[in-house]
C-alpha cells in the first residue's frame, strides 16, 4: 500500500472475522475469531451485503477499499467511494471515486451497486454525532436500493461502538435476506449470487453485518511490499529484520514502509529503539496537507504534547485514552 494511489501495491490482503466480546454496551471489545477456515479475501467480502472493516491506523484499509472500488469501476460495476465526514455537510463533495451524477443514474437503474464508506473515526473528529448523521443521510438516499446495495464501512477498531453503531447501521442500512427482490430487479449473478445465501446461513445475531479486520503482513507479502518500495537486496533485508527481531515493524503497511525507508537510507535495520525513534518522528508530521495548512502546529510543540501524553499513560498505567465524547462518557457516568 501507499499513500500515492498511483503506487498502490497489490498484496492480495486477507481478512479475519471479528466478534463482540461478552461485555455489554459500547464498552465491549472486538475480538478476533480464529478458525480453521481459509482466510477471507476481497472476492468474499464483495459478495456480502454489509461489511464493517475495522483495523488499526496504518493497516492500509483506506488504500485497500479505494483500490477495490477502482477495480470494480474498471469492470463496469457501479461502485462509489465516499468520505463519511463530508456526507453531513455536502453529499456531492463526499464522492472521491464516482460522482453524484453517476450515483443518481445507478439509483434509477436496477443494477447492484457497491458503496465504500471511509471512515468512522474521521467522521467523529469534528463531532461525535457526525457518523450517525451521515449514516442516516446515506440510508435515506439509497432507501429504495438497499436490497441491491453492497456496503463496506471502514474505521479504526477503537472508534467503532459495538452496540450503538451496529444498531444504527442495521436500522438505516438494513438488508433482509428473506426479502424477495422486485420483479424489475435482476437476480445477482456469479460470485455475488452467494450474498443472500451466506447472510441467511450465518449464525450471528448481528447479521447481515459481517465485521472483519485485515490480517497482518507476513512472508511473501512483506517481500513484495519491500521490493516495490525499492529494496534491492531482499535477502539481506529480511535477514537484517530477523537479526534485529524487528518483525513487529513489518506487519502493517505503514510500519513496513517506515522500516524499508530506514533500510534504504542506512542499509541497516538498526535497533528497535532506532526504528521507534524514526517512526515517531514521521508520525508527528501531519500527512494531510489541508489540515496542516488549516491548523499549523510547531513540531516541537507536538513532540512535547506527545511526551506529556506518554508520561501520563505510563504513570497512570492506562493504555487507552478517553477523549471528550458526550454520549460515551454519559454511559460510563450512568453505570457509576
Amino acid at each position: 500500500m501507499s499513500g500515492n494511489l498511483d503506487d498502490f501495491i497489490e498484496l492480495d490482503r486477507t481478512f479475519r472475522d471479528l466478534s463482540i466480546s461478552d461485555e455489554h454496551g459500547d464498552e465491549a471489545k472486538m475480538v478476533r475469531l480464529f478458525t480453521r477456515e481459509a482466510s477471507t479475501r476481497w472476492a468474499d467480502l464483495l459478495a456480502e451485503p454489509r461489511v464493517i472493516l475495522l483495523a488499526e491506523a496504518g493497516s492500509g484499509k483506506t488504500e485497500e477499499i479505494r483500490h477495490i472500488c477502482r477495480r470494480q469501476r474498471a469492470e463496469g460495476k457501479p461502485a462509489f467511494f465516499l468520505r463519511i465526514e463530508h456526507v453531513v455537510d455536502d453529499f456531492e463533495t463526499s464522492f472521491e471515486e464516482g460522482d453524484l451524477e453517476e450515483f443518481e443514474a445507478w439509483l434509477k437503474s436496477c443494477d447492484q451497486g457497491w458503496l465504500f464508506l471511509d471512515s468512522v473515526d474521521e467522521a467523529r473528529l469534528r463531532a461525535p454525532k457526525d457518523f450517525e448523521r451521515a449514516i442516516r443521510r446515506i440510508g435515506r438516499r439509497i432507501e429504495r436500493a438497499l436490497q441491491r446495495t453492497h456496503i463496506i464501512i471502514t474505521g479504526r477498531t477503537e472508534a467503532w461502538r459495538p452496540e450503538t453503531d451496529l444498531i444504527l447501521c442495521r436500522t438505516y442500512l438494513s438488508w433482509d435476506a428473506s426479502a424477495k427482490a422486485p420483479d424489475e430487479v435482476p437476480a445477482p449473478q456469479g460470485e455475488y449470487a452467494v450474498a443472500a445465501e451466506q447472510a441467511a446461513k450465518r449464525e450471528n445475531k448481528h447479521a447481515p453485518f459481517r465485521i472483519v479486520t485485515l490480517e497482518d503482513l507476513h512472508g511473501a507479502r512483506v517481500k513484495t511490499f519491500a521490493i516495490a518500495k525499492g529494496v534491492a537486496d531482499i535477502k539481506a533485508f529480511t535477514k537484517a529484520v530477523e537479526r534485529a527481531e524487528a518483525w513487529s515493524f513489518t506487519t502493517r503497511p505503514l510500519d513496513l514502509a517506515e522500516t524499508v525507508e530506514f533500510w534504504n537510507d542506512h542499509q541497516r535495520i538498526g535497533s528497535r529503539f532506532d526504528l521507534m525513534t524514526s517512526s515517531i518522528a514521521k508520525r508527528l508530521e501531519e500527512r494531510d496537507q489541508d489540515r496542516a495548512d488549516a491548523r499549523p502546529i510547531a513540531v516541537d510543540r507536538i513532540r512535547e504534547g506527545a511526551r506529556l501524553v506518554a508520561a501520563a499513560t505510563t504513570l497512570c498505567q492506562e493504555s487507552t485514552i478517553r477523549v471528550p465524547d458526550g454520549d460515551k462518557n454519559a454511559l460510563v457516568s450512568d453505570r457509576k
